[in-house]
C-alpha cells in the first residue's frame, strides 16, 4: 500500500514541477503552501533563529520561481528540504565568521574581515558528515552543552563529545592557516 501511495505522490510531484516550469504561479503557490511552513520550522532548527529561517526558506522560493525553467528535480521533497539544508548551513557559516570578527573587535583587534577564510570555513563546514557538522554547529553556534545536544538528538553525550573532538581535529586541519583567528575550536 505504501509503494503505492509513493508512486501516487512521485506522479503528483511531478505534475507539479511540470507545471511550475511552464510558469503556472497557481501550482506554485500550492507547493509553497504545502511546504512552507515545514520547511520554516527544519531551517528554524539549523540555524536557531525564527527571522533568519523565515528569510531562508523565503529567498529560497524567490530563487526557485526565478530558475522555474531549468529545474531538473527527480524528487520535489528531497530536493526542497536539501536546499533549506544547505542554504541553512550557508547562512551558518556566515554567522560564524561575522561573530568571530566582532570578537576580536570587542577584545582590542582590529581583524580585516577575510573572504578567503570565510569560504574556506563555509566549504570546511560542507565538508563535515552531515551528522557530525550539525553536532559541532548546535555546540558552537549555539552554544549547547553535550547533554543538552544529546537529549535534542536523542544520542548519548558520548556521542555528541566523539563528534564534536571528530569535527574540531578536521577543521583545524583544514583551516589551520586561519587557526589563530578562528574562536570556535576551543
Amino acid at each position: 500500500m505504501l509503494h503505492i501511495y509513493s508512486r501516487a505522490m512521485d506522479k503528483i510531484n511531478t505534475d507539479v514541477l511540470s507545471l511550475i516550469r511552464k510558469g503556472d504561479e497557481k501550482a506554485f503557490e500550492e507547493l509553497f503552501t504545502a511546504y512552507y511552513a515545514r520547511l520554516c520550522e527544519y531551517s528554524l532548527a539549523l540555524v536557531a533563529d525564527k527571522e533568519a529561517a523565515t528569510e531562508i526558506v523565503q529567498d529560497f522560493f524567490v530563487k526557485m520561481w526565478e530558475n522555474r525553467s531549468t529545474l531538473d528535480i527527480k524528487s520535489l521533497k528531497a530536493y526542497l528540504f536539501r536546499s533549506i539544508h544547505n542554504n541553512s548551513l550557508k547562512y551558518i557559516s556566515k554567522r560564524i565568521h561575522f561573530e568571530s570578527i566582532i570578537d576580536s573587535r570587542e577584545y582590542g583587534t582590529t581583524a580585516p574581515v577575510d573572504f578567503e577564510m570565510a569560504d574556506k570555513l563555509d566549504k570546511s563546514l560542507n565538508e563535515l558528515p552531515p551528522k557530525c557538522r550539525e553536532i559541532f554547529l548546535m555546540s558552537r553556534l549555539d552554544k549547547l552543552r553535550h547533554n543538552e545536544i544529546a537529549e535534542k538528538l536523542g544520542i548519548s553525550p558520548r556521542t555528541v563529545e566523539v563528534q564534536i573532538r571528530k569535527a574540531s581535529l578536521i577543521l583545524k586541519e583544514k583551516l589551520k592557516e586561519f587557526y589563530s583567528f578562528l574562536w570556535f575550536f576551543a
